[in-house]
């Protein structure tokens, strides 16, 4: 090791003895100089252990579909006007009922969303219909709700009301965030939606795509369900037997027990 280093010295003072022949060194060059002679060396010991060619690397070949390269490529020429997707004017389209059961996670995906919410304190059919009998609608086009205030009450998912009765979370148009929700109970009307703030403006349109068709094509299905009433503090079991809507007192039920039985119906 002591030889090598003793070489490069002597190669290095070589090297600087002619450079100085040739041209003067001032002081701040010296550096550059020993970097140039160190690089040099370097080089050599890297050509003498692997060659001085290096095999190029193989290609690598990318999976494209040749239907939208040649879309691409004929917008690029100028050959085909560019198609813009459609614009979201707040038709509801597709949708999908975010289920606990299935989709235990499935709220997470809507931590971030920033909402905007919806009212019923409008002037129009759906916000003088009974929140029951909506209630009843929605079951029979979309099944169970996302939660109620069975599992509300247990957990703090987000967002809600502190009080809400039932929510139905949805993914509508495949990615934007909506929900239907009851914050009144049985003794309201209508109900409330939300939705990303991005698309607050067209929040109206997006309830009456979604719902109206609903109330007014659907046949109502039999229902039950708790409600709590946070003034008086009280309890009551709530729902449709397939004749009536009724609304009944009844003593704290065990929420770990999950939502009430349709077993319940019978006698109402």
């Amino acid at each position: 090791m002591r030889r090598s280093t003793f070489i490069v010295l002597i190669l290095f003072a070589c090297v600087s003895h002619v450079h100085a022949q040739s041209r003067r060194i001032t002081w701040d060059q010296l550096g550059l100089v020993y970097a140039e002679a160190r690089s040099q060396m370097l080089y050599q010991a890297y050509i003498e252990l692997n060659g001085e060619y290096v095999l190029p690397i193989g290609l690598s070949r990318s999976q494209v579909a040749s239907d939208s390269l040649l879309e691409w490529i004929a917008e690029a020429m100028g050959l085909r006007e560019k198609v813009s997707p459609p614009v979201f004017r707040g038709e509801i389209h597709t949708w999908e009922v975010i289920s606990l059961t299935h989709q235990p996670d499935g709220l997470a995906q809507f931590a971030d969303v920033q909402w905007s919410y919806l009212g019923n304190n409008f002037f129009t059919p759906m916000d003088t219909v009974g929140t029951p009998e909506i209630r009843a609608h929605l079951e029979a086009h979309f099944g169970s709700p996302t939660q109620t205030v069975v599992e509300i009450k247990q957990e703090d998912h987000f967002p809600r009301d502190d009080y809400s009765q039932f929510e139905y979370w949805f993914v509508v148009n495949d990615s934007i965030p909506m929900i239907v929700m009851d914050v009144g109970g049985p003794f309201d009307r209508g109900v409330i939606v939300a939705t990303d703030h991005r698309f607050r403006s067209l929040l109206y349109r997006m309830r009456r795509s979604l719902l109206g068709a609903v109330i007014r094509r659907s046949e109502p299905v039999p229902y039950v369900d708790y409600y709590y009433h946070r003034l008086v503090e009280k309890w009551y079991l709530t729902g449709f037997n397939g004749t009536e809507y009724f609304t009944r007192e009844i003593p704290e039920p065990d929420l770990k027990l999950g939502r009430p039985d349709q077993r319940l119906l019978q006698g109402q």
